[in-house]
């Protein structure tokens, strides 16, 4: 069968996903009609069933399975048909026109040639709420099992026993028919199952059935993601667990980025982690996906945005979980090297989390790490590294990434008077951006942590364009070959690659053994001005052979881009 796509979305005794149906000349209150249905999900493996129109509303239609319609009493009838009528107008009155203000139309009047929705109450297998088929949207010479309609299955149970998870089961699964339209129909691309269900799981956010935490769909997730952090966001074999972490990123996504992220990617020609990236370079973001994958792995561990906008949730429901790492280890004397081995699929999160309290007071002792794994794959590594104040109380937790590049990478953790007590390091194979399967190999990467002379690691550290200060000093620095520049806090603000938090400190004699300079070009102009203290430019109007005669050094000349040149007032030029 053709053009195919099931989503399946599980929900502990409850759940989500995808169907087929059948088209019909006209709906009317109480016709009959025959549907296909998916016996993975039917209680009793059926392929097809009889159902009656129960209720009309001016956006969809409800059948009622009748097998399972005549099993119940009038009291259980009128019961349902009250729930199906509180579930319709929540339908019409808020999921409707918020997801479709939110995601763009469904097919309308689509494949059946009728504006409303079937909704379809089926009796399921226990653990699923209800699924959606992109089979349904097309005719039946592309899909023999098609129902030719904009269909919809929820679980009958579900609505006649619990209308809250029956609201959102129903406004994530629209989101399916709204993706079908956008993605396969509008621009013949199929979307990657994780961003798709990640879209439909913020719905359920976006129609505001989150809003009361306390028995949300969104508190559920949060414990089964809770349960087991380590699962890839990106492999689909369709377990509550996938559920659970692509509700938490899409939430995390939309607090850093706005729900745009997520709309206008399902409006790309491009797909899952692809999408995203164009989106963010359109917008101007310096972040790439495996970077908001890096903060987002910080953020559940450490969840704190008080220490940084990127490292929590602002959702005050959302700031009382925490995930544990999947290994602690104390560092000290008698174990100042350890090698840990770690199995990871593309996009699957992993803690290791490292004691180093016992060298905290030990400046001259700093921290080492090296990254083994297979040439052939990609690896995004990143690490917090937590600081206690002088007087022994918790300070600061920094964010930081390690290169890894055909096959190790390195990084260095220097200890200060700050008091480094603890690095755990975030980790994922970030090989494969698109086609993910439901079972993803793993591959090996090592990681090994060992004490260094914290002289060492500085002088290894520093590279062109890091950052640097003395210690216990706030101005900062920018290094680039043997020279040193000044930067105010206003321009540091103008490059977003700039984190003056991160800035290295290092003793007087490494920090006088760079030259100060304060020469500056456009990158775009020849142009070299000088940078007075005074926030003035001065355009050094000479000629090379003057510059030379000065003993200048061109190595002295720092790049810098337009935001920054505008930034100082002009000043008079510099004539000899």
């Amino acid at each position: 069968m053709t053009n195919r796509l099931k989503i399946y979305c599980v929900v502990a005794a409850l759940s989500m996903s995808f169907l087929f149906f059948q088209a019909v000349s006209a709906n009317t209150l109480n016709q009959r009609n025959n549907f296909f249905v998916n016996s993975k999900f039917d209680i009793s493996e059926r392929e097809k069933l009889d159902a009656t129109l129960r209720h009309v509303s001016s956006r969809a239609y409800f059948y009622i399975e009748d097998s399972y319609w005549n099993r119940l009493d009038a009291y259980q009838q009128n019961t349902l048909l009250s729930n199906i009528a509180v579930l319709a107008n929540e339908f019409d009155k808020n999921i409707y026109p918020k997801e479709v203000g939110l995601w763009g139309s469904e097919p309308n009047p689509g494949i059946d040639g009728d504006p409303k929705v079937t909704i379809l109450l089926e009796e399921l297998l226990e653990g699923y709420g209800g699924y959606f088929d992109t089979a349904n949207g097309y005719s039946r010479q592309q899909n023999q099992d098609s129902n030719q309609r904009e269909m919809i299955i929820v679980s009958s149970a579900i609505v006649m026993s619990s209308l809250n998870f029956a609201k959102s089961f129903l406004a994530h699964e629209f989101q399916h028919l709204i993706s079908l339209n956008q993605k396969e129909l509008l621009r013949n691309i199929t979307d990657d199952i994780w961003l798709n269900e990640s879209r439909s799981e913020y719905s359920i956010s976006a129609a505001g059935y989150n809003s009361i935490y306390a028995g949300s769909s969104l508190e559920k997730r949060v414990e089964e993601f809770s349960g087991n952090p380590s699962d890839s966001l990106t492999e689909w074999p369709n377990k509550p667990l996938d559920y659970g972490i692509v509700s938490l990123f899409a939430e995390y996504l939309v607090e850093q980025y706005g729900a745009g992220i997520l709309a206008d990617t399902l409006k790309s020609s491009a797909n899952g982690i692809f999408s995203i990236n164009s989106y963010l370079a359109a917008k101007g973001y310096y972040e790439t996906f495996d970077q908001i994958f890096m903060n987002w792995m910080g953020a559940v561990y450490l969840n704190d945005i008080s220490q940084d906008n990127r490292l929590g949730y602002r959702n005050v429901n959302l700031r009382l979980f925490r995930i544990s790492p999947q290994q602690r280890v104390f560092i000290s004397r008698g174990l100042s090297e350890y090698l840990s081995v770690q199995n990871i699929k593309d996009w699957q999160p992993v803690w290791l989390e490292y004691d180093l309290s016992s060298f905290s007071s030990e400046m001259g002792v700093s921290f080492k790490i090296d990254l083994f794994g297979e040439r052939t794959e990609r690896f995004a590594v990143g690490y917090l590294a937590f600081y206690d104040l002088p007087s022994g109380e918790a300070g600061s937790a920094q964010i930081g990434r390690i290169d890894f590049a055909e096959g190790g990478g390195t990084a260095y953790i220097l200890n200060s008077d700050k008091k480094l007590r603890k690095v755990t390091i975030l980790a994922t194979k970030s090989t494969k951006n698109s086609n993910f399967s439901a079972a993803e190999p793993a591959r090996p990467l090592s990681i090994q942590i060992s004490t260094i002379p914290t002289d060492q690691a500085v002088s290894r550290t520093i590279k062109e364009g890091s950052l640097i200060k003395r210690p216990r000093e706030k101005e900062v620095y920018v290094v680039w070959g043997k020279y040193k520049r000044y930067l105010v806090p206003g321009v540091i603000a103008l490059y977003g690659h700039l984190d003056p938090s991160k800035a290295i400190e290092v003793k007087p004699e490494i920090f006088d053994s760079y030259q100060t300079s304060n020469y500056v070009k456009y990158a775009n102009d020849e142009k070299v001005y000088a940078i007075w203290p005074d926030g003035t430019r001065h355009w050094l109007n000479i000629t090379p052979r003057q510059w030379d005669e000065s003993y200048r050094d061109w190595n002295a000349i720092f790049t810098i881009n337009d935001l920054e040149l505008n930034y100082y007032k002009s000043g008079p030029d510099i004539t000899r």
